[in-house]
């Protein structure tokens, strides 16, 4: 099956903070020596699901294909799920100077950062997720800091300029609507008003709606991350009782997603299996408790295995010569 590669950056497109990030800017040279693959940002030695191969630069689209650990059981659940194209995002962790965040020709830009990681990501807040690290710190911004970066950033009026730096618009009067000078939160009646003050408030209503968005996003990632441990939590208690075998354990979450209501009352119409050790304790199978080789050697093969595997200090007593 061919591989899925996944765009890291496309500098054509906004990223979720609303600004652009050059490709040429995106310094390669660390992520080169190591091109982790984590999961979810999380950075930790556990979240290291693969790496990253083919690391191209085309046409403005940094892009790369996935290697993954796939003796890793998480690894290989996530592998699986992008070879069947249920998984699609990937998000870049970049470290960056302040300095190098830009207002250009109207737009704001991230002119330079480092490539520190690039995660594969279920749900991302949109389609251009990114996680930001600023300076040397191995803490990401939150959210928040982010946006009052941006805010802090921003001109004051649509041209881009401050008053000081446009005195002949220092008395310049806009006319507004009165849909658009309720939104602004003036008064219905109250239609004429300073540019450079109604410019202000266009600036922070649309800060309150980004950081607004990106809370709602945030939620709604954080909902869908706990409802999906949920039903991994259900799985495993059903694997650990003997309802279902390992191999049926991506199924049994992929159902669950898909509804989990059904999967609970699958699961539940499942019956646990005994423990065979426990059974030839308890005497189920006609054997009674196994004292002796002759008990033992009494009991099917598959009691004889399962005594093995869940007795191993019982059955080494039974099978070592007394001094």
């Amino acid at each position: 099956m061919p591989k899925t590669r996944f765009v890291f950056n496309d500098e054509a497109q906004k990223n979720s903070y609303g600004f652009f990030i050059p490709t040429n800017g995106v310094d390669l040279t660390r992520f080169s020596k190591n091109p982790i693959m984590l999961d979810s940002h999380v950075n930790s030695t556990r979240a290291v699901i693969g790496a990253w191969e083919d690391i191209k630069a085309d046409k403005g689209i940094l892009s790369g294909l996935p290697v993954f650990d796939s003796d890793d059981e998480s690894a290989a659940v996530i592998e699986g799920k992008v070879n069947r194209g249920f998984i699609k995002s990937c998000s870049m962790g970049v470290r960056f100077n302040r300095d190098d965040l830009k207002f250009v020709a109207g737009e704001l830009v991230l002119e330079k950062c480092e490539l520190y990681e690039v995660s594969i990501v279920a749900v991302p807040s949109n389609a251009n997720a990114i996680r930001l690290y600023v300076d040397d710190s191995n803490t990401p911004l939150t959210e928040q800091e982010v946006q009052n970066l941006c805010l802090a950033l921003a001109p004051t009026d649509p041209a881009g300029l401050n008053p000081t730096q446009n005195p002949q618009n220092e008395n310049m009067k806009i006319t507004l609507t009165s849909a658009a000078a309720l939104a602004l939160g003036y008064a219905a009646t109250q239609l004429e008003h300073d540019a450079d003050a109604v410019s202000e408030r266009v600036v922070k209503l649309q800060a309150e709606k980004q950081a607004a968005e990106l809370k709602y996003n945030a939620l709604k990632e954080a909902e869908e991350q706990k409802a999906l441990e949920g039903i991994k939590n259900k799985v495993q208690l059903a694997h650990k009782a003997g309802k279902i075998n390992a191999d049926k354990i991506e199924e049994f979450v992929n159902l669950g997603i898909a509804n989990e209501s059904l999967l609970d009352t699958t699961l539940a119409a499942i019956p646990a299996k005994a423990s065979l050790a426990a059974q030839v304790k308890g005497g189920e199978a006609g054997s009674g408790e196994v004292k002796t080789v002759e008990d033992f050697m009494k009991l099917s093969l598959e009691q004889k295995l399962a005594f093995k595997a869940e007795n191993t200090e019982a059955y080494k007593q039974l099978f070592t010569p007394k001094q």
